[in-house]
């Protein structure tokens, strides 16, 4: 007497394995698609920064930027009193899309934090430096500064790329 175990070679089995075998294929190139479309670098800093082409805003303006109409692209300036660079990345959730986009330059931006009035009023945490630009500006507490930058997007906000810093002298 025979007993016979498993099942009839029918060729589906081979077929399916040929399936799953393309299928991973099919996943593992799009994976590396995917993974050099994502290698893309921030945009390069200007050059040059000519304070005439930064158009001037309010702090307000800066925390309600939809309200402002304002747009990714936008150059501006506005006065800020500096708080300090931070260490957590303040829209983690919100900007998962661009750490995809950015993998290798994303974690190098320094965030930092600004108060609208030295009273600490209106706190805004998405302004961010390069780690060069860091080391240039020694920035303290509550310091009164103008900040020059591009408003880029983070998901469905924005968030201000700064190009330079001013301290501003109280009287």
């Amino acid at each position: 007497m025979k007993i016979r175990a498993g099942s009839k070679g029918t060729g589906n089995q081979t077929e399916g394995g040929r399936i799953r075998g393309r299928g991973g294929l099919v996943a593992l190139l799009a994976g590396l698609l995917w993974l050099l479309a994502a290698c893309g670098q921030l945009p390069p800093l200007p050059a040059q920064v000519e304070l005439e082409t930064y158009a001037p805003i309010t702090y307000e303006e800066l925390l309600a930027p939809e309200t402002a109409k304002l747009q990714a692209g936008q150059k501006i300036k506005v006065p800020a009193y500096y708080w300090q660079y931070l260490t957590y990345d303040p829209a983690l959730v919100r900007n998962y899309l661009d750490m995809i986009r950015y993998p290798f330059s994303w974690y190098k931006l320094q965030w930092f934090a600004t108060y609208g009035t030295p009273e600490m009023r209106g706190y805004f945490d998405l302004a961010a430096l390069d780690p060069s630009q860091k080391r240039t500006y020694e920035l303290h507490r509550l310091d009164h500064i103008m900040i020059y930058g591009e408003l880029a997007s983070l998901g469905p906000g924005l968030y201000l790329r700064v190009h330079r810093i001013d301290k501003i002298e109280e009287d």
